[in-house]
């Protein structure tokens, strides 16, 4: 019986350890206040910027996923992209907007193929920080993950983070 219990109860664990094991939470972190560098590592994950920059978590946002934000430069059009060898899933991500209504377009791809897009958009009466959460890229196999965060005429938008997932195993075909 002993060994019965203490089997259930390893399994149990096991089972928990693996549910939020794949889960990663990508904060920009890293970088300070400024330009965001074109290329940064986090958490197994190769970060690639275009036109943003780095801004600390006194400036815009409550800091949820470590003291910095990452948004578009002003005036430019910009990206982000984050990529990995190994498949992953987007789970959601924290926008913040001061005012205006501010929206970031999102993009999965496997390899060349584009899978899905979503577009948040911050609500005007609402600043502050909302977690968006995946619309038709959710449970979608990417390998690239494209942001796009774009300030609106009233208002800017910033990510303070996105959280991407371990992409289930496939089965095997014979």
């Amino acid at each position: 019986m002993r060994l019965l219990l203490q089997g259930g109860i390893l399994g149990l664990c096991l089972c928990a350890g693996m549910a939020g094991a794949g889960q990663v939470s990508i904060g920009f972190e890293g970088p300070g206040e400024g330009p965001a560098p074109q290329e940064m590592q986090e958490d197994g994950y190769r970060i690639v910027t275009r036109n943003a920059m780095i801004s600390t978590a006194e400036k815009s946002g409550d800091g949820t996923d470590g003291p910095t934000e990452i948004e578009g430069a002003m005036g430019q059009r910009s990206g982000i992209a984050i990529l990995r060898d190994a498949p992953f899933t987007f789970v959601s991500l924290d926008w913040q907007s001061e005012r205006g209504a501010p929206e970031v377009r999102v993009e999965g791809y496997l390899g060349d193929l584009l899978v899905a897009g979503d577009r948040f958009v911050a609500a005007p009466a609402q600043p502050g920080f909302t977690r968006f959460e995946a619309g038709a890229l959710s449970g979608q196999v990417i390998d690239r993950l494209i942001l796009y965060p774009q300030r609106d005429g009233a208002g800017m938008g910033a990510l303070d983070r996105v959280i991407l997932e371990d992409a289930p195993e496939m089965p095997e075909t014979s």
